[in-house]
């Protein structure tokens, strides 16, 4: 497993030294999870400047450990309040949007795109024009709980591929709605490639999803509880899916 640790960070260490050369001061989502929490760490050792975007209604637990990163990089967040009224506002808009791009109109993809909507609104007042997500390994190191219930991991990993593409897809035309630009490490060529290589049992060890990326996370110094912290999609971690579901 060591060998593919380097070969993650070979990877994100260029990747991130590229991005360096033509962005001046991106913004970076994080919701306190493993992925975005990388990410978040990556961003800060590559630019002087940049915006950690976190968002979730009163109830959130995303926020304790928002707040454990954030201190450990001894940085600042910028915090978006989800309110049944805000999401209300621009409910017909993000349908409208999902609609134009041939987005299913499920639960799911609303809240998804409803969460990134506003945090992009938020962006855009702090005139940010590129953001980096964490989107990717959710899929691509099994990090979804149905990947505990299958015999061939990446067979099922291979067959969930274009699940990505929706996602890309869904995000990048909220955040072409307000003039911004995309960032997904996880989803470059390489990085993609390299994850298909990688040994289920390196994805999915003893019960615990994500198991290398945890690795490698404690391997760079990253907080305990973010190491350890379980796996709650972003719809339901910020609490938007049960505002809107009595919405719709």
């Amino acid at each position: 497993m060591d060998a593919y640790i380097s070969q993650l960070n070979t990877i994100l260490s260029e990747l991130f030294s590229t991005y360096s050369r033509t962005i001046i001061k991106p913004g970076v989502l994080l919701s306190g999870g493993i992925d975005s929490s990388l990410i978040t760490y990556f961003v800060s050792h590559s630019f002087p400047s940049y915006s950690v975007l976190s968002m979730g209604a009163e109830s959130t637990k995303d926020l304790k450990y928002i707040k454990i990163m954030c201190d450990y990089l001894q940085s600042s967040y910028e915090w978006v309040e989800l309110t049944k009224n805000k999401i209300i506002n621009i409910l017909p808009t993000v349908r409208s949007i999902l609609i134009k791009e041939g987005i299913p109109d499920s639960l799911m993809q609303i809240s998804l795109a409803t969460g990134y909507f506003l945090i992009f609104e938020k962006a855009q007042e702090l005139d940010i024009t590129h953001i980096f997500t964490g989107q990717g390994p959710d899929i691509l190191y099994a990090g979804y709980h149905k990947y505990k219930t299958v015999n061939d991991i990446n067979k099922e990993i291979k067959n969930d591929l274009g699940l990505l593409e929706v996602d890309k897809k869904r995000d990048n035309a909220i955040a072409k709605h307000f003039g911004i630009a995309l960032i997904n490490p996880y989803l470059e060529k390489n990085f993609v490639e390299l994850a298909l290589s990688v040994p289920s049992q390196y994805k999915l060890y003893q019960g615990i999803e994500k198991f290398i990326l945890r690795q490698y996370a404690e391997k760079l110094g990253l907080p305990n509880a973010i190491v350890n912290r379980p796996k709650k999609a972003f719809q339901y971690s910020t609490g938007i899916q049960n505002i809107i579901k009595n919405l719709i």
